[in-house]
């Protein structure tokens, strides 16, 4: 089956359909980066990454040139995140998240988190930490390339938290959570978080294994895909409506801007699902490459983008003929996705080559690729883009 084997190639604890016997895992993932975090340090490989400002992480591409505004990437493995100026898809610093301080040092070198996502919201990043079961909150507009350990608000939250979403509102953060995946009855679920106070107000318990969270324009809407299917809740009851089925094993969920369409990817069928969120049915199935994990939507409505990483592919659909109307090869497992705010470029995170490729949406052309962890041997290991969030607000030090 395609891409049965993924999950012994991944470096952090992304679980979903085929994923998740991988999320067994992520406490002992979390548990051996923290053990070899003193024997990293001792050469000199995780602590190189920072420094001055940009680290080891640089530009393979230098004609890369962009809107203004921040580019903010998860890098699962070294528990951090790489800000880039997507003016000119400069790194400006990779900075460790999620960790508690270690008594006694000014320093962070508790490497024992995976954010496996983030979201933003005006200034305010959220990451989810999989391996240590928090949620981080960091104000971007405060961090300062000259320290790589910014302050941050840790919110404990449910077993292995895999992604989240802000409300269009910024008025709650919704994560999922996987729980470790070892039976039927393990743990997971979804905690509402209040952004007023940063602290859990609703715990929704939620079988299999939630793996991602997007809502409706006007909020009132939050639709988790699950190996069950779509649960759609209403975020003013923090209650169930629906849950959708036949999506095959649904992983990345993705509304239109007008609220009207649900897309849906399918990772067994690969296939993604459109549905009419008036009536909560599949009214289409388009199919994609292999294995389609991350879909986004552009602003006007009119197209949809679909990472395909056991294919080395991104696929292009036209919601006006409901077809793919181009396939673009981006190589290294691209599984995330992310569209500048005026829509110019497309960023793909390409998890094994631990790189970002940009890509011009007028003319699919690849305009820039980011280097995480820069050029010398194995010095991109551990960095496995898992998340991205594009701002149009450049992040200090650009």
């Amino acid at each position: 089956m395609p891409g049965q084997d993924r999950s012994t190639i991944v470096s952090s604890a992304t679980t979903g359909p085929r994923r998740r016997g991988y999320a067994i895992t992520a406490g002992v993932t979390a548990a051996v980066l923290a053990a070899a975090g003193a024997t990293l340090l001792a050469t000199g490989s995780p602590a190189a990454r920072h420094g001055a400002a940009g680290g080891a992480a640089r530009l393979a591409a230098s004609t890369c040139a962009g809107p203004a505004g921040a580019a903010y990437v998860t890098d699962a493995g070294w528990d951090g995140f790489t800000a880039i100026d997507t003016a000119n898809c400069k790194v400006i610093q990779t900075y460790n998240v999620g960790d508690p301080q270690v008594p006694g040092d000014p320093g962070d070198y508790d490497y024992a988190s995976t954010d496996e996502a983030v979201a933003l919201h005006g200034s305010t990043l959220y990451f989810a930490d999989t391996g240590t079961s928090n949620v981080a909150v960091v104000d971007a507009a405060t961090l300062d390339p000259s320290n790589y350990n910014p302050a941050e608000k840790l919110i404990d939250v449910g077993l292995f938290p895999q992604s989240l979403a802000v409300t269009p509102d910024g008025g709650q953060v919704w994560v999922a959570e996987t729980g470790p995946q070892t039976s039927p009855s393990s743990p997971s679920g979804l905690a509402v978080i209040s952004t007023a106070s940063n602290s859990v107000v609703t715990r929704l318990p939620l079988r299999g294994a939630p793996s991602q969270v997007a809502f409706s324009p006007a909020g009132d809407r939050a639709y988790v895909t699950t190996s069950d299917g779509v649960w759609v809740f209403s975020t003013t009851t923090r209650r169930p409506v629906r849950l959708i089925r036949g999506l095959g094993d649904p992983r990345s969920v993705a509304v239109s801007p007008d609220g009207k369409t649900v897309y849906v990817t399918d990772t067994d069928g690969n296939a993604v699902s459109v549905i009419d969120a008036a009536t909560d049915r599949v009214t289409r199935t388009i199919p994609v490459g292999q294995l389609p994990w991350q879909v986004v939507v552009s602003a006007d409505g009119k197209t949809v983008y679909v990472a395909n990483p056991d294919s080395d592919t991104v696929s292009v659909i036209s919601t006006g003929t409901g077809r793919v109307s181009r396939t673009i090869t981006v190589t290294g497992d691209p599984d995330t996705l992310a569209l500048t705010p005026n829509g110019q470029q497309l960023w793909v995170g390409q998890k094994t080559a631990a790189k970002v490729t940009v890509v011009d949406t007028a003319s699919f052309a690849t305009v820039g690729v980011i280097n995480l962890g820069g050029d010398t041997a194995q010095s991109a290991d551990g960095y496995a883009p898992t998340g991205i969030a594009l701002t149009g607000t450049p992040t200090p030090g650009s």
